[in-house]
């Protein structure tokens, strides 16, 4: 749900190429995501990134003449797959931003243990590079911006290709992290039903 902001801006910002109201589309997306998060006093790091790198986007294409906003529709998937990119490698050290999902289905004491924070680390770093590959592909995409063909290619066929790879390997290691904690010993703690 969280990367649905992208996708918005992304179709919006193809179907009428105006990135200010791609942005605005994206940033409205991205508070109606958020706000049952935001409400309950626990909001995802993705969903804020999105409502603030989205807002500013949507307030620079508005300020910046029509040259800054051509260079915005031009470049705006690789400003924001890139800061997307960036925000997940930056929170890797500290808290990994698959860490805040995995707690909506795995069991409090498993929140501190050494094997959550490692799949988390592993899943946000495979996320991580799938938003960085993506960027690339944009910035490929846009560096030619009237080759329709390329623009598929970039824009959209190699990103969600690694988009569905990446979910795809997310749910054989979390299955693979759940195998491993169901087959520990009894005595390493209490029963353990998933993880990561």
């Amino acid at each position: 749900m969280s990367l649905i902001p992208w996708v918005v801006f992304a179709v919006v910002d193809r179907a009428a190429p105006s990135p200010q109201w791609a942005a605005l589309s994206a940033a409205a997306t991205a508070v109606i995501i958020a706000w049952p998060s935001i409400a309950a006093r626990s909001p995802l790091l993705l969903d804020l990134a999105a409502i603030v790198l989205f807002v500013a986007l949507a307030i620079a294409a508005f300020l910046v003449g029509p040259d800054g906003r051509e260079v915005i529709a031009q470049y705006g998937r690789t400003i924001v797959t890139g800061a997307l990119a960036l925000i997940v490698f930056a929170t890797l050290p500290f808290k990994p931003f698959t860490e805040q999902y995995a707690r909506l289905s795995v069991p409090r004491e498993l929140w501190d243990t050494p094997r959550f924070k490692h799949v988390n680390r592993v899943l946000s770093a495979g996320w991580g590079a799938v938003f960085a590959v993506m960027t690339v592909c944009h910035l490929i995409a846009a560096s030619q911006p009237d080759d329709r063909r390329l623009s598929t290619i970039f824009n959209w066929l190699l990103p969600i290709a690694a988009i569905l790879v990446m979910i795809r390997v997310t749910e054989r290691y979390r299955s693979a992290a759940r195998d491993r904690v169901a087959a520990a010993p009894a005595d390493a703690g209490s029963p353990r039903r998933q993880q990561g």
